[in-house]
This record gives C-alpha cells, structure tokens and sequence, in this order.
C-alpha cells in the first residue's frame, strides 16, 4: 500500500499547529511540568537526582512562552527543591542546600535568558527569510519555472515571488563576445 507523500508533512503540520503547538504555548503545561518533576523528586530516594529536570521545563517554557516565564520556573523550581531538601529530606547542612539553591537558580535563569533569546532571533529569522525548497520543475529550453498549478513563470518572476531576492541583470563576457562580436572585432584591431 502506497501512502501519497505530500500528505504526511500536512498531517504533521496539523497535529503540530491544533494540538502540540497550543500546549506548549500554555504556561499552565510548563508549571505542570515542573510540578510533576518536583513530585517524582519528593516521591523517590533522595540518591537520585530528578532537578536535573528542571532544565527542560524552563527550556520549552522559555521557547513557547517568553523569557518571563521560564524566568518564573528557574526560580520557583529550585526553590521548590530547596524547601524539600530542608524540610523532608534533610541530607546535608543548611548552608550546602542554600548553595545548591543558588547555583540551581544562577544556571536555570541564565538557560531561560539565552533560550528565550535564541526563540525570539529565530522568530524574527524565520519572518523575515524566505527559501526556496523542493524539487523546482524547469524547462530545458526556456529556463522557465512551472508552479504548483503548472504555469510556466520566467525564472525571475518565479524567485522575486518565493523569496526576498530581486534581479538585475547584466551580460557575462561569453555572451557579450557572442552577441556583440563588433565591439571586441574593434578592440583587436586598434
């Protein structure tokens, strides 16, 4: 059984954009997320070491959403954590869970910061550049493009509309010599 290819990136598209995409966005997923993370913490032993999860809740909270939001997790994780390694677990001396805390937070806030500001220069990249992509049909002789709705468009037209390039032409120097062979007859004789 064959499946038509075109369809599959549509499928793909539609899942992402109706049911993945939204999720993502909310910020209420992202706090689950962390919240889920902070549980499995307090439910296992404490030799295992669940914050280093923290990091994909601020990541995807800081792409999805914005910076102030992954700002919020990197904040209220570690201290979640904090306040179950000083009341629940008890392992190590105060002063080394405060550090802890603060190293958890230093790293998390800078992730959000550089995450959230990769998001937003790709974002901004991605409005800004169009490309050229597939398998172009072109005429051999003509050099002319055909579209989706099998028009034939001349080369420039076709690119000006499916990218930011423009054209300007010129000559190179085969095709001067060919088509104007007087001017370079002239310069051969003097």
């Amino acid at each position: 059984m064959m499946t038509n290819m075109a369809a599959v990136p549509e499928t793909r598209k539609t899942f992402y954009s109706r049911w993945l995409l939204p999720t993502l966005s909310g910020l209420w997923f992202h706090i689950l997320l962390g919240a889920c993370v902070l549980g499995l913490d307090l439910l296992v032993s404490p030799f295992l070491l669940f914050p280093i999860l923290f990091v994909v809740s601020v990541t995807l909270a800081s792409w999805y959403c914005r910076f102030r939001s992954g700002l919020a997790l990197a904040l209220a994780l570690p201290i979640g954590r904090f306040c179950i390694a000083l009341f629940i677990e008890h392992p190590s001396p105060p002063r080394f869970i405060v550090a802890n805390a603060l190293i958890r937070i230093a790293v998390l806030c800078l992730l959000a910061y550089l995450v959230a500001r990769t998001a937003r220069q790709t974002k901004e990249l991605q409005r800004h550049v169009h490309h050229l992509e597939g398998l172009l049909h072109i005429c051999m002789f003509c050099k002319r493009i055909r579209d989706e709705q099998k028009n034939w468009h001349r080369i420039e037209d076709y690119i000006s509309a499916h990218s930011e390039a423009d054209f300007s032409h010129g000559m190179c120097m085969e095709c001067a010599q060919k088509y104007y062979p007087e001017v370079f007859a002239k310069k051969q004789n003097t």
